[in-house]
């Protein structure tokens, strides 16, 4: 290997470190050139790709790599986790033995496969393998923090936390276990700490950039009358539907708030008009013209919320009466029960690697059509978004021929709260469409994986944030005929019930 390439593959791993990913692919581009076959620049590569979610790409070159050095152990490791990325987990598998034949010492590889049986729900069999990699490497902070994530999905929260505080332990600034111990506390309404390990979100490898860091942070509600201050949306459309109820307890304060939030919800959040200025996240102005500003997802710590103070006054948002209006008229005089359904999250191309945990969240249309067994009700899809939206257009007659489909009349979110408003009930995956439903406080039955985000809590059936919410959670991952079984019993009640009126 030349010089010139050693400098190059050194630089690019200094830019990978500092996750400058588009300058380390450029130097690692420029080191192919002058040596195609060399298999550590194909494996650097390979691993940029896989840091900007282009799987497909990244398995190319690490097979490139393996095939000008086959008894490369690492190489192998990395396919494994590629693999695992791609859902491809018995080969995953497969990589990551052949890393460990060749490299019987390589932590990493102990890790990943833990990771990998993770991934295919086999708890129990991934700890002995993150024990494997710590007694390798006792420093090896991934590690404690991958076997914490482990234990929480068996519901160890001890055995969890334990390994949390060994990893950052070992490395204080270890954001991203921070985040997952956000994570647990959060599920397990130990708010207080939650909210503030929560602000790690802020320095791992996050999609959504901090704005605004020249505005002064809103640290607490002291002395914020009559400051002029700026609250801004950070993650998805449910993230805002849900904590934009913040908006009236900081303007009851006296503050003078612009909320920028994202188009789609514009007309939806209507209502906080009285309280905001309520603008697009596109629009521009001048920074210098705030005292300070906040993420919307950090109000909850700005104001010290626990489990008894969170705000849960309902509804919080407002519907278009004309709307419901025109929506009664096409629904008609059935005495049936309503109820509106959900059951995708959808794919968000502005956020790939959000995918993997969206379809654990998200039902089949041949198994969410099971519901069409309850009679006494009408059924209304209240379904947006690709590929589920085009599925139901494609099998509608062949799975729920009697399912009335609103779709093409849902242009915004204030048309999905208006025809909510002429329901009886809502049923919903974990999406923006059950936030809207909680905010509006229409009775809403939530769907919800076994790894729950942790804004629903472990181990309750019902929401502090949204007093109408129901909560009906895999008991094993991956479940959902348990769930459905479980919603249809209730729904058949509720019907019944509904019938006698």
């Amino acid at each position: 290997m030349s010089l010139e390439v050693q400098i190059l593959l050194r630089n690019s791993l200094e830019h990978i470190q500092a996750k400058e990913y588009g300058v380390a692919k450029e130097l690692l581009l420029k080191a192919k050139s002058l040596d195609p076959l060399n298999p550590d620049v194909l494996r650097f590569l390979s691993v940029v790709a896989a840091l900007q979610y282009d799987h497909e790409n990244a398995l190319i070159l690490i097979d490139q790599c393996i095939v000008i050095a086959p008894s490369n152990g690492i190489a192998h490791s990395n396919r494994g986790n590629i693999l695992k990325e791609l859902e491809r987990y018995d080969e995953a598998l497969i990589a990551l033995d052949k890393s460990l034949a060749l490299s019987p010492n390589y932590a990493e590889a102990y890790n990943n496969k833990g990771n990998v049986l993770q991934a295919l729900h086999r708890y129990e069999n991934a700890l002995p393998w993150y024990d494997k990699a710590i007694s390798l490497a006792p420093a090896y902070a991934e590690a404690y923090s991958n076997k914490g994530n482990c234990f929480g999905q068996l519901r160890r929260y001890k055995d969890a936390m334990e390994c949390y505080y060994a990893a950052i332990s070992i490395n204080p600034q270890f954001a991203e276990c921070y985040w997952s111990m956000a994570a647990l506390q959060l599920a397990q309404g130990e708010l207080e700490l939650g909210w503030k390990n929560y602000e790690a979100r802020w320095f791992i490898d996050h999609p959504i950039a901090y704005l605004y860091a020249n505005v002064a942070r809103l640290e607490n509600t002291e002395d914020v009358a009559g400051k002029k201050i700026l609250i801004w949306s950070e993650q998805g459309l449910g993230d805002t539907i849900q904590f934009c109820r913040y908006i009236k307890k900081l303007s009851d304060l006296g503050a003078q708030l612009t909320f920028k939030v994202q188009e789609p919800l514009l007309n939806v959040l209507g209502k906080l008009s009285k309280y905001c200025r309520l603008v697009p996240n596109g629009e521009v102005f001048e920074e210098s013209q705030f005292d300070s500003q906040s993420p919307l997802l950090s109000l909850p710590l700005v104001f010290g919320t626990t489990l008894e103070t969170i705000p849960a006054q309902i509804p919080y948002l407002d519907f278009d009466h004309d709307k419901k209006n025109l929506f009664l008229r096409e629904i008609g005089a059935s005495q049936k029960l309503k109820v509106g359904v959900i059951w995708n999250g959808g794919f968000r191309a502005d956020s790939p690697e959000l995918w993997a945990i969206n379809k654990r969240r998200n039902i089949e249309l041949d198994l969410i059509c099971r519901l069409k067994d309850v009679s006494g009700v009408d059924f209304y899809s209240l379904q947006k978004g690709d590929p589920a939206e085009s599925e139901l257009r494609a099998r509608k007659e062949e799975l729920w021929p009697d399912l009335i489909n609103y779709a093409d009349l849902l242009n915004d979110f204030s048309d999905t709260a208006a025809l909510m408003e002429c329901l009886d009930l809502i049923i919903s995956v974990d999406t923006s469409s059950a936030h809207l439903a909680g905010a509006l406080g229409r009775p809403v039955w939530i769907l919800n994986r076994y790894d729950s985000c942790w804004r629903w809590l472990r181990g309750r059936s019902d929401s502090p944030w949204y007093p109408t919410a129901k909560i009906y959670q895999q008991n094993t991952p991956g479940d959902w005929i348990g769930v459905i079984e479980d919603v249809k019993v209730d729904l058949a009640s509720l019907a019944a019930a509904h019938s006698k009126r």
